[in-house]
């Protein structure tokens, strides 16, 4: 009975394992969404939804995981030469996990300064946009009230007769 809690704890850690190979790859390649010369927004925006539901995995793992440990904690502390084994695996894969865990993490925070230089990026260019129509709108309405009711009138023209 314990042994089927000990090999679902090594499942467990492949699966995580599994599921941090699929995030690296998809921190990858929003990385390489953030080298475009004009990222797509909508891509990004997916990619972080497609990492959000790796996530949300994860933390189920940990979850059942922290479960069944809990479970056979003791028998595993009391019996380790019975799973040496299976002790031995589950330490190669916890070390693993760690090593990509914090690849991971270096690589996010790489994708996130890359995205707030996009984002201020697109805000001042949204911004000097804005200047302009408004520089425009205001060059129109000057020369709007210099003309009476929109007619040209030459101010250059004498009124004398």
């Amino acid at each position: 009975m314990k042994n089927s809690y000990v090999n679902i704890l090594i499942q467990s850690l492949e699966d995580k394992d599994k599921v941090l190979d699929e995030v690296i790859k998809a921190d990858e390649e929003q990385a390489e969404l953030f080298k475009e010369q004009d990222p797509d927004l909508d891509a990004i925006r997916k990619s972080q939804e497609k990492i959000g539901e790796y996530a949300e995995k994860l933390d189920k793992l940990n979850e059942g995981f922290e479960n069944v440990y809990s479970r056979v904690k003791g028998e595993l502390n009391e019996n380790k030469d019975l799973y040496r084994d299976e002790i031995k695996k589950m330490q190669e894969l916890i070390t693993r996990i760690t090593g990509k865990a914090v690849k991971i993490e270096a690589e996010q925070n790489r994708n996130k300064a890359r995205a707030e230089q996009i984002f201020k990026d697109k805000h001042k260019n949204l911004v000097d946009q804005k200047n302009t129509v408004r520089k425009l709108n205001l060059y129109a309405n000057q020369m709007h009230s210099i003309t009476p009711r929109g007619q040209a009138e030459a101010a250059f023209l004498d009124k004398k007769k």
